[in-house]
C-alpha cells in the first residue's frame, strides 16, 4: 500500500468516528452543552482527540515506513489533484452556505457546527477519493 494512501486511511479513520460522535452530541443531546464552556470544551476535546490520535497515527505511519520516503510520482500526484478539487467544491458550497444563508436565520454556535461539518466533509470525501484513486482501476486523466 502506497504511504499516501496509509495516510488517507489513517485521517479517514481517525477523523470521521470522532467528528460522527461530536456531531451526535450537537444533535441528541442538546442539553448537555447549555454553556459557552461546555460547548467549547466538547469542541476542545474531539479537535484535540483528533489531532493526538492522528499524531500518533503518523508516528506509527512513519517508523513503519523508515527508510521508504514519501515519493509521490505523477499518479500519485493526479490521485491527490483530483480528490483536492473535488473536495474544493465541498467546501465552497458549504462555505457560502454558512456564510451567506444561514446568517439570516440562524446564528452562534449553529454556525460554528455548520462551518466545522462542511470542514469534515470535505476533508472526508478528499481522502475517500484518494483510497479510490489507488483502488479503483487505473485512468488515463481525471
Amino acid at each position: 500500500m502506497s504511504p499516501l494512501e496509509n495516510r488517507a486511511w489513517l485521517m479517514l479513520w481517525t477523523m470521521c468516528p470522532i467528528y460522527l460522535v461530536y456531531f451526535a452530541i450537537q444533535i441528541a443531546a442538546p442539553p448537555w452543552l447549555s454553556s459557552m464552556l461546555q460547548r467549547i470544551a466538547c469542541l476542545a476535546v474531539a479537535a484535540g482527540a483528533h489531532g493526538v490520535i492522528s499524531v500518533v497515527g503518523l508516528l506509527v505511519l512513519l517508523a513503519r515506513q523508515r527508510g521508504q520516503g514519501l515519493l509521490a510520482d505523477e499518479r500519485d500526484r493526479a490521485i491527490e489533484a483530483h480528490a483536492t478539487r473535488i473536495a474544493y467544491y465541498v467546501l465552497m458550497g458549504g462555505a457560502v452556505v454558512v456564510g451567506m444563508v444561514m446568517p439570516f436565520s440562524k446564528g452562534g454556535w449553529s454556525l460554528v457546527n455548520a462551518a466545522l461539518l462542511s470542514i469534515v466533509l470535505a476533508e472526508a470525501l478528499r481522502n475517500l477519493l484518494i483510497v479510490r484513486g489507488y483502488r479503483g482501476s487505473p485512468a488515463l486523466a481525471q
